[in-house]
Order: C-alpha cells, then sequence, then structure tokens
C-alpha cells in the first residue's frame, strides 16, 4: 500500500509541477522583460556604433608597394597602414648626377678667382683700334666679370669678354707702337656671397641626387589617429599621388551610437533625452545628441559613417558615448538602444 501512495504523488508532481514551472517561466520573463522595455520605453535594434572618419594619405607620389592591415583592424596613431614605392628613371639619375659635376666644377671656378690680363702699350702711332673701342671693351669686360660673380653667366662667357678686351687693346697698342706689348696678369678673389651661392648650388644638387637614389625605398603610409581602418578601393600596385587619401580611419576619439529609427519611432524621440544602449549585451547609458533629417544630411551621413549600409531617406540619431566607454568600442559594432519614457 505504501509503495502506492508514493507513485501517486510522483505522478501527481509530474502533472502539475511541470506547467508549473513554465508558468513560473514565463511570468518571470515578463517581469525582466517590463523591467527593461516596458513603461512605454521604446527599443530600436537598427543601430551601430559610428564615428568622424580621418584620411591617412600619402606623402609621396608612387605606387602602393604593400598594405600591411585588412578592413575592420584596430590601429593605434602612427601605425604604418601601407608603403608607397616613389618610381625613379636610370635616365633621371643620370642627369642629376650631371647637375652635381657641374656644380661642382663652378665652385671651384670661382673660388680660383678671376683672372686679368691687363696690357701694357709703347707708343708709336700707327693704325689700329681707337681708345674709345679699347673703353668700351674694358668696360664689357669689367661687366662680364660682376656678372659672372653673381652666378647671372658662365665662366666661357666671361672668358670671352675678356679675350675681346685683349684682342682691342693690342690693336689699340699697335696703333701706337710697332714695339710688342706686354699683359700684366692678375688674379681678382671671388666675392664671399658668390662662394656661398656656389656651395649652395652644389648641396641642392647632391641632396637631389640623394633622394632620387633613395627614391626605390618605400615610404610609409601612418594612420593620423587611433581607430578602425577603412580602406575603401586601395590596392596593392595602385598609382598614388602625393596628398591622396589611401585609407580613412574611424577615430576612437570621436564616437557615438548611430540609430536609424522609423519616421514613427522618431516622432517619439526628442533631444536630450535619455537612453540605455547594448553593445555585447552589455548596458550603457547615453543621451540623444543629434537628431538629422535625411533631406538635409544624407551625403554627411554617408560619409561619416563606416560599416552598415543605411537605408536612403531614413532619419540618423546619435547617442553620447562617454568618454570612459570609447576605448571599448570599434567602429561599425552593433548596437541597440532603448529610448527611455518619463514615468
Amino acid at each position: 500500500m505504501a509503495e502506492k501512495d508514493i507513485s501517486r504523488k510522483i505522478k501527481g508532481l509530474i502533472i502539475w509541477g511541470i506547467p508549473s514551472l513554465i508558468i513560473l517561466a514565463i511570468v518571470v520573463s515578463s517581469l525582466v522583460w517590463y523591467t527593461m522595455y516596458g513603461k512605454g520605453d521604446m527599443t530600436v535594434r537598427d543601430a551601430q556604433v559610428a564615428s568622424d572618419m580621418v584620411d591617412a594619405k600619402a606623402r609621396v607620389t608612387g605606387t602602393v608597394d604593400q598594405i600591411l592591415v585588412q578592413d575592420g583592424d584596430v590601429v593605434k596613431a602612427g601605425d604604418v597602414i601601407a608603403t608607397v614605392k616613389i618610381n625613379v628613371t636610370d635616365e633621371q639619375i643620370k642627369q642629376l648626377q650631371q647637375t652635381v659635376e657641374l656644380s661642382q666644377r663652378n665652385l671651384e671656378q670661382v673660388k680660383k678667382g678671376v683672372t686679368v690680363q691687363t696690357p701694357r702699350m709703347v707708343s708709336q702711332p700707327s693704325s689700329g683700334a681707337s681708345s674709345a673701342e679699347v673703353e668700351r671693351a674694358r668696360s664689357r669686360m669689367e661687366r662680364m666679370n660682376q656678372l659672372y660673380e653673381m652666378g647671372a653667366i658662365s665662366a666661357v662667357k666671361r672668358d670671352q669678354a675678356a679675350a675681346e678686351y685683349q684682342s682691342i687693346a693690342a690693336s689699340a697698342a699697335s696703333a701706337q707702337s710697332q714695339s710688342a706689348v706686354t699683359y700684366d696678369t692678375t688674379v681678382q678673389a671671388a666675392n664671399p656671397e658668390t662662394i656661398k651661392r656656389a656651395e649652395l648650388q652644389v648641396k641642392q644638387a647632391q641632396a637631389a641626387l640623394d633622394k632620387a637614389k633613395g627614391a626605390g625605398a618605400a615610404t610609409e603610409i601612418t594612420a593620423p589617429v587611433d581607430g578602425v581602418v577603412h580602406l575603401g578601393d586601395i590596392a596593392q600596385g595602385t598609382e598614388v599621388q602625393a596628398g591622396q587619401a589611401v585609407a580613412s580611419i574611424g577615430s576612437s576619439d570621436e564616437m557615438w551610437i548611430e540609430v536609424y529609427p522609423t519616421q514613427e519611432q522618431l516622432d517619439k524621440i526628442r533631444l536630450g533625452q535619455a537612453v540605455d544602449y547594448y553593445v555585447d549585451r552589455e548596458k550603457y547609458h547615453g543621451l540623444v545628441i543629434d537628431i538629422i533629417e535625411p533631406e538635409a544630411e544624407e551625403q554627411e551621413q554617408q560619409a561619416n559613417t563606416e560599416g552598415q549600409q543605411v537605408e536612403e531617406n531614413k532619419p540618423i540619431v546619435k547617442i553620447s558615448i562617454s568618454q570612459e566607454n570609447k576605448g571599448l568600442f570599434s567602429v561599425g559594432q552593433p548596437a541597440e538602444v532603448r529610448f527611455l519614457q518619463k514615468g
């Protein structure tokens, strides 16, 4: 008899206990739902972490040699995103080398100074150049010497003027005497400013050559800010210009939760409204800091948002993220937002 009574009790517990547990679970779930989403609060699940996009630009013109990150990678400011190889031909190197050699020879000539030969004449009239012609030739020679010291003409031009003066002076000397003409040779020291300019030309030519020789080395493109990488259409072998954006970084310093409500939901949202938002099932608090109507701001939201594609003509609501929480998220992470209503 005792065994029979126990089995009846067990059967009763099974019949009534399991339904009771199910009812209890439903009640608890309802209480949880009411606590989280009740009291007239509104939940929008179409949301994500967004931020300002900052361009990482190439500093030189060349070809993308390596891409060291992938879309969605988290980087720190200064991390290398890609490298660019500058293309320099052998002919360009040769021309730069010749420029260096010419500037070095010019510097050597300047440092030696200017050699001037002055004729001495014996007077005994004869046919030949007049004194006026001699004076003009001398003036021209002195002018050419000055231009050479200024770097305005070559040594060849200067020497031609000196030779012309000597020829005319010799002709004039012949007009005064049948005797031989002698020349006094003097060296005029170069102006210090002229030497300085010639030295600068050598340095500039050498610097251009050194830069071209090292141009085959890859030049680094680094992340300008901390954040998440968005590469766009860039790929290895792509030709880029100096100043061209190679990638964009979703800045972790300027982040918000971006919500995409329906027009009906938007009517229940106001600036300054308190919200709870959930990222990776963790709960955080924020405020509505901006409401963007699609007609006026459609282009802006497309440019500033990475990740999820936003439907055209859909409003955008921005939710604040506290400074201490910004380091916890990455651009493009999905989110869920509950807009709190005043009770």
